[in-house]
């Protein structure tokens, strides 16, 4: 070993560095190769079409109004495709990885500057072994965005928890309301309620309530208000869909109200004991010895378990529950598994039984097995299926004429499909809903009559691929087109092959 990487390794940021450099591999190994799946397809649809309409303050899931996030979630996607030249695999997914990347950073960080450096790093490593926490950091949705933009509030709060600058509350509150922007309005009250019971202790309430704090809350609410302003201003004044109207159904509304994602009230009971595998025993054992030596217990440690209850209180009280809802609660269920760890790691030293060594190995364990099922085995089973299908219609294309001058008709197809097929210059795909009136049982003439009746365009038969689905009895829809186009057909995925399950699922008609 050369004295120059000796110094290097036994360096004070070593450890951190190699935290995050483990962290990046987690988070970006097979990354492009995994199909678009469940929630990030709505994503990757509405991004695509944004690209493809230059719309971007009017959101269409297949061609239908769609406004179900905030719009900024959206334009992350669509600014990271513009940086890299393309959408695909790693522009829909690189800002939700980003977001995970810096999110166990904060995480360190917050372990640092509340307990100790141990803790920070042993808080850092849980939550970047934490398999469901990795899983929803490769997937293109707003719920890491979310879950960062609470860590960065919480974590700047405690930079200077009893400064008063107005430069200090101002940027707290461009944070929550950025955070609000990715997913909605808990992005505001997901801190608010982890602080409060710090904010309430001391009198601090009253310190922060002042001329400054409530500037900076107005900075904070215009920011917010911004992308609502642009899409009054500039969107399509037709747009059936408003902004604030999503606000309040998916905030107001499916709180005390729900319409649907109905679960149990002991929902998060089960999920967060879950999504906090393979960690899990770390934090229940700190709630325990918390619990047990409550007076004795330090005040940062109390606030953690308050601020944890308090979310836990808040997301149960509402009737519309999932499973991944429980998101924002894991890192710092993390934290304070690993306040727990350090106080075992350290009770266990001062007895003559070191055990560090052990969980080095433990956690080290973890993050293989996590790179191999999530970065290798997870993104192989995945592949095939719909990217090795849209890859033959495009080359079968190609040998009749350019990719570019195909015109693309999809008659409710899966979300998945259209990234995979899009064209250099960014025509628009023509989308026909499962509840149009297109012609079920006829003849090709007849679906060609309906379609330009329906779109007002006159379409090139021998330019134009239509793509649909089997039916529910496993029939292909729009048979009938069989008489006079060949038929390219979706096989499984190498998953489902393996599985020896039908991968049928999508049909493209090529003229012939």
């Amino acid at each position: 070993m050369t004295p120059r990487f000796a110094r290097l390794i036994n360096h004070r940021h070593a450890p951190l560095c190699l935290l995050l450099l483990a962290t990046a591999v987690l988070l970006l190994a097979g990354l492009g190769q995994r199909e678009v799946w469940g929630p990030e397809t709505r994503w990757a649809n509405i991004a695509l079409q944004m690209l493809q309409t230059h719309d971007y303050f009017d959101p269409y899931l297949k061609g239908s109004a769609y406004y179900d996030k905030p719009l900024p979630s959206y334009w992350v996607i669509t600014a990271t495709a513009w940086l890299t030249g393309s959408l695909d695999h790693w522009s829909l997914r690189l800002a939700s990885v980003v977001a995970g990347w810096l999110s166990v950073w904060l995480v360190y960080d917050l372990g640092v500057r509340l307990y100790t450096r141990n803790t920070g790093l042993l808080a850092g490593w849980l939550l970047a072994t934490t398999f469901y926490f990795v899983f929803w950091a490769r997937v293109a949705t707003a719920d890491v965005l979310t879950v960062f933009g609470v860590l960065a509030a919480v974590w700047w709060y405690w930079r200077g928890p009893e400064s008063t600058r107005l430069s200090r509350y101002t940027v707290f509150f461009v944070i929550l309301a950025l955070t609000s922007l990715s997913k909605g309005l808990i992005g505001f009250l997901l801190p608010g309620l982890l602080l409060l019971p710090h904010v309430l202790a001391q009198g601090r309430l009253k310190q922060h309530l002042n001329l400054r704090m409530v500037a900076g809350l107005a900075v904070g609410a215009a920011i917010y208000a911004v992308p609502f302003a642009l899409a009054h201003w500039y969107g399509t004044p037709t747009y059936s869909e408003s902004g604030l109207g999503l606000v309040f159904r998916e905030n107001v509304v499916r709180y005390f109200k729900p319409f649907d994602n109905f679960g149990p009230i002991y929902t998060y009971l089960i999920y967060l004991p879950v999504y906090t595998l393979p960690w899990t025993p770390c934090w229940i054992l700190g709630l325990v010895l918390a619990l047990r030596h409550w007076k004795q217990t330090e005040p940062n440690v109390r606030w953690l378990i308050w601020g944890l209850g308090l979310l836990f209180l808040f997301f149960t009280a509402s009737g519309s529950r999932r499973s991944y809802y429980v998101l924002p609660l894991v890192p710092f269920a993390q934290l304070l598994g690993a306040w727990w760890l350090n106080q075992h790691l350290a009770a266990r030293r001062a007895v003559g039984k070191a055990s560090e060594q052990h969980w080095r190995r433990g956690i080290a364990a973890a993050a293989v097995v996590l790179l191999l099922v999530i970065g290798v085995f997870y993104p192989w089973s995945n592949g095939g299926g719909v990217q090795s299908f849209a890859s033959q219609v495009r080359t079968e294309a190609s040998t009749v004429a350019p990719w570019q001058d195909w015109r693309l008709v999809m008659v409710e197809v899966d979300n998945k499909l259209p990234i995979y097929m899009q064209q250099e210059d960014g025509i628009p795909f023509y989308y026909v809903p499962e509840e149009a009136d297109f012609p079920r049982d006829g003849s090709s003439e007849q679906f060609w009559s309906w379609l330009e009746q329906r779109s007002g365009q006159h379409w090139d038969r021998n330019r134009t691929i239509v793509l649909t689905q089997f039916g529910d009895r496993g029939k292909p829809s729009l048979a009938y087109l069989a008489s006079d186009h060949r038929q390219i057909l979706s096989g499984p995925s190498r998953g489902a092959a393996l599985l020896h399950e039908d991968g049928r699922g999508t049909i493209a008609y090529l003229p012939r």
